[in-house]
């Protein structure tokens, strides 16, 4: 399989980029980016990528991947030029072939080329394991914003049934970090004094001590099987989301960020949380 990445310049990409926007997120016709919007970005160097196999869907000219964003300000005092990494998407058929990683990496090297900025943030749901995983431990981005509700009451098929919180990942473009991940040197926290204040029997979290927050490294769990969660037990996924938000936003509270998300021997999926260097 050939997969080729390339910018979106014309009117043709921007609906291969809606249609396959579409068959991801099975939108409903008010969340379709309008076309005036998507050629604007596209002509004043919002860096919108399209990833193109043959024989992907002749629909879209072959394409099966996106991503796309804009140059935004961070919240520091004084504000600093970032790019807000809006959307990545891939069709299902066309996942676990790097192709998310590929598009990713194709961002980070055209904003190195525009010298612009070396901070990319974007945002996602901390309840899915995959973006957790794929943000956070391959790419090396970090976090340390939780953002409650913040598209409001989503109905698509990826999202219904809990509030849309997100984190806002970091990913710092020329960071010794970000380059080690990328690489696949990954930290070994085997040896790490780890505290797990959350116990999940049955695909529930039940929340033990808050952490005292004294420097130690903190695991938080994600749920297993949260498609299920959300299609046949919303309480439940609910649960998920408000022990996610009362641990994280104590822990960004008190200095800390995330830095890794691993799957921990007996115990499952979890988010490593230390503090801040």
């Amino acid at each position: 399989m050939a997969i080729t990445i390339r910018p979106i310049t014309d009117l043709a990409g921007c609906a291969d980029l809606q249609y396959v926007h579409n068959r991801v997120w099975s939108n409903t016709d008010d969340e379709i980016i309008p076309t005036h919007v998507l050629i604007t970005w596209a002509h004043n160097d919002c860096v919108l990528l399209g990833a193109y196999d043959d024989n992907g869907p002749r629909e879209a000219h072959g394409m099966v991947g996106f991503a796309l964003g804009w140059y935004g300000l961070s919240h520091t005092m004084p504000p600093t030029l970032k790019y807000c990494s809006h959307i990545v998407g891939v069709l299902a058929e066309y996942r676990g072939r790097d192709i998310g990683l590929r598009l990713k990496t194709a961002q980070r090297e055209q904003l190195i080329a525009h010298g612009q900025t070396n901070v990319m943030t974007w945002t996602y749901d901390p309840l899915q394991i995959v973006n957790g995983t794929f943000n956070i431990h391959r790419l090396g981005a970090l976090c340390s914003t939780y953002k409650r509700d913040v598209y409001g009451e989503m109905t698509d098929a990826l999202n219904a049934g809990a509030p849309s919180d997100r984190f806002e990942a970091e990913w710092y473009l020329r960071d010794a970090r970000t380059e080690r991940h990328l690489a696949q040197q990954y930290p070994d926290w085997s040896a790490v004094d780890v505290a797990f204040p959350v116990h999940v029997a049955e695909n529930m979290p039940h929340a033990l001590q808050m952490p005292n927050w004294d420097g130690q490294t903190v695991a938080i769990p994600l749920p297993e099987q949260l498609a299920l969660l959300r299609t046949h037990d919303t309480p439940r996924l609910h649960a998920w989301r408000m022990m996610q938000r009362h641990f994280f936003e104590a822990a960004f509270a008190a200095g800390y960020h995330v830095v890794d998300c691993i799957q921990v021997p007996q115990r499952g999926w979890h988010y490593l949380v230390r503090p801040r260097m």
